[in-house]
């Protein structure tokens, strides 16, 4: 519930009320008793859930390493094979790419677990030609990044990737209010800038990068690879 309220007061912050209970197909009154948390019939929720485009899975609780949908654009989760977890590249990033099928790559699942990173919400992109170190710190041109995919954008400053007019791009991201981001490093010596509203709607968001090494099958870029963060 907390997770559709989350969604409704960024879609609220960028639409008003009424425009986002509009935009969803649903009533005003359903889209006021989301937000403000009141007890709902299980066929209101699942209304909501469908409007969003996102799925409902109802049962017992599922161990932790167990796939469970992500963000409705994100790729299916990957398969697991003994100690190894094989991470695809993000669908939407190949796209961009031109469609071209990259193989997907297999890490430890010891070496994810003690990172905190799940991953059935992991996914891979080879950072674009515009990836400059300068701004994005140890990410470069060609390097192998790995995503979380498990949130829509961040919920406070981040490394973010994300597809805008056609093209991937890498940048700071953060998010000062509901409905309203700053992006700044997409570009070198580029200002920073506040995107909200309908030009919001046109990014599509990735995945937070949490980690970034060298190139596949290349030397290690200028920077060097490593960790984005710990945490």
């Amino acid at each position: 519930m907390q997770t559709l309220r989350d969604i409704a007061d960024e879609g609220i912050a960028r639409h008003g009320l009424r425009g986002y209970a509009r935009k969803l197909g649903l009533d005003v009154s359903t889209m006021r008793s989301l937000r403000d948390g009141r007890d709902m019939q299980i066929s209101k929720l699942i209304q909501i859930v469908e409007a969003m485009g996102m799925g409902l899975m109802l049962g017992p609780a599922q161990h932790t390493d167990s796939p469970r949908p992500l963000r409705p654009d994100a790729p299916a989760a990957p398969a697991i094979s003994g100690d190894l977890h094989v991470i695809p590249y993000h669908a939407s990033a190949a796209k961009v790419q031109g469609g071209r099928m990259q193989t997907p790559i297999a890490l430890n699942a010891d070496w994810l677990r003690m990172r905190g990173w799940p991953a059935q919400d992991l996914r891979c992109i080879v950072a674009p030609e515009t990836a400059h170190g300068a701004a994005l710190g140890c990410v470069t041109r060609g390097s192998l990044c790995i995503l979380d995919c498990s949130e829509a954008w961040p919920s406070d400053h981040a490394l973010w990737a994300y597809i805008e007019g056609g093209k991937m791009r890498l940048g700071h991201v953060g998010r000062p209010a509901a409905g309203t981001l700053i992006f700044a490093g997409d570009a070198l010596c580029a200002a920073p800038r506040m995107v909200t509203g309908a030009e919001l709607e046109r990014i599509q968001p990735l995945g937070r990068i949490v980690w970034a090494g060298a190139p596949p099958c290349a030397a290690a870029p200028r920077h060097g690879g490593g960790p984005i963060s710990e945490s």
